[in-house]
């Protein structure tokens, strides 16, 4: 049986072959890191960067650690997975992923590349960043046991989408589908989606403002491209304090009005039963999974 991911508020993504940026990455702060294979590394660079990334696993101790391999498409995937699959493989970012048969291919190739091993292998977050991706996004959040999550990629989506503009204000074109795949991805059983990145790496009100967006649609934790982003990112998607300690006394104060036979009261103006509940014990484990602040609050 597959274990499941610790939350990701923050998934910071490095170019696999540029040294200097991967050893920073343990300290900064993310919750997971990206070693890219794909569109952060020149073409004839591709190969050459696959044992730099694997290499690069050892010194990468507190995040999650993942690479992203080059899409289906480029004839790449086979031999990426084939030269990064390791112990210290946390997870695999499959770029583009836009049918079920996406995923199913990475699951072979998985395989593969364990054959002799009985190690589990890699968890998988797949990319929804093609309008057939988003299209599909129901049946790929379904696709794999070892899928653990979803990710929006807004940039390759606008593209897809063919919006006359590189600096514009796409959100509204983009909102559908930023929805969407929270729905698909919650039906399939899977954390909320982690939302795409913000453009503009040395904007931290724009950060925050896509962050809490995101946020406020379902989704819970957004990827960085630059080392700026990522504190944005961990703050906007811990828990609440306030939410977290006025959670535990929902809590307590129902388990009271149990015991008297009472399963529906209201706790400082709130009306509570058993799903209220439910979401309140939901939000503390995150809250604890997180290291998030308000736990200690009575």
């Amino acid at each position: 049986m597959m274990t499941g991911l610790p939350p990701i508020r923050s998934l910071l993504f490095a170019p696999a072959n540029e040294p200097r940026k991967v050893a920073k990455l343990d300290g900064i702060g993310a919750d997971a890191v990206v070693l890219d294979l794909e569109d952060a590394v020149a073409r004839e660079h591709k190969i050459a960067a696959r044992a730099m990334a694997r290499d690069a696993l050892a010194a990468i101790v507190r995040p999650v650690r993942c690479i992203r391999v080059n899409a289906w498409d480029t004839g790449l995937t086979p031999g990426d997975v084939a030269a990064i699959v390791c112990p210290m493989l946390d997870v695999i970012v499959l770029p583009k992923v836009e049918t079920p048969r996406d995923l199913h291919r990475l699951d072979s190739a998985i395989t593969a590349a364990l054959a002799g091993s009985d190690h589990p292998g890699p968890r998988v977050l797949a990319l929804i960043e093609t309008c057939a991706g988003v299209l599909a996004a129901s049946e790929i959040a379904r696709a794999s046991p070892r899928l653990a999550g979803l990710i929006f990629g807004a940039g390759d989506l606008g593209k897809d989408l063919g919006l006359p503009t590189l600096r514009g204000d796409i959100s509204a074109a983009l909102a559908w589908g930023r929805a969407k795949i929270v729905y698909d991805a919650r039906a399939a059983g899977l954390p909320g989606p982690i939302d795409g990145p913000c453009l503009a790496v040395r904007d931290q009100v724009a950060m925050e403002l896509e962050a809490r967006a995101a946020l406020a649609l379902g989704h819970r934790g957004k990827v960085c491209i630059h080392p700026d982003q990522v504190a944005v990112a961990n703050r906007v998607f811990s828990p609440d304090a306030d939410e977290v300690a006025f959670a535990k006394r929902l809590i307590s104060a129902f388990a009271e009005a149990e015991m008297r036979g009472s399963a529906s009261i209201t706790v400082e103006g709130v009306f509570v039963d058993y799903p209220i509940v439910e979401k309140a014990q939901a939000l503390v484990r995150l809250a604890e999974r997180s290291g998030s602040p308000g736990l200690d609050t009575a």
